[in-house]
């Protein structure tokens, strides 16, 4: 019976590093959702950035073929013809584009985890308080009549 019991141990170190390692792990669960969440933000980035970029392209193509377009542009931006003069009411200029967001930096970050020689000292740990418990049943708290 004593035997049994000892062959707890490593199955509880097994145990226990198994479970961190499926949550806390390199690939665990924590780590998974950590790397969704910045996938989920980079594609929402993109689509700002896909929806920003047909909208300057439109923009372009409306410069290249449209002299009328590009001359109105020209006038936003304070251009004006030859020999012309025009007042220009400093905080009343029109800003092209200002809408449009260009998207947003995002820096890769390592997923939180912990590392696997972290969750080993840690499944040993278990392993080794499981055992001590075990020797301290066996030979501290049984009765004195039957240690004989």
């Amino acid at each position: 019976m004593r035997l049994l019991r000892y062959m707890l141990v490593p199955w509880t170190v097994f145990f226990v590093y198994a479970s961190f390692t499926f949550v806390l792990g390199q690939n665990g669960l924590y780590a998974r959702r950590h790397l969704q969440a910045e996938q989920l933000r980079l594609i929402e980035n993109r689509k700002s950035l896909e929806d920003a970029n047909v909208s300057f392209l439109k923009t372009k193509e409306s410069l290249i073929n449209d002299p009328d377009a590009l001359s109105v542009y020209a006038r936003q931006l304070g251009y004006g013809r030859e020999n012309e003069e025009f007042i220009r009411i400093m905080g009343l200029g029109i800003a092209i584009n200002a809408d449009m967001p260009a998207g947003e930096v995002f820096y890769a970050t390592e997923p939180v985890f912990v590392q696997d020689r972290v969750i080993k000292i840690i499944s040993t740990l278990f392993g080794f308080a499981v055992l001590v418990f075990f020797l301290i049943n066996d030979f501290l708290l049984r009765p004195a009549a039957t240690r004989d």
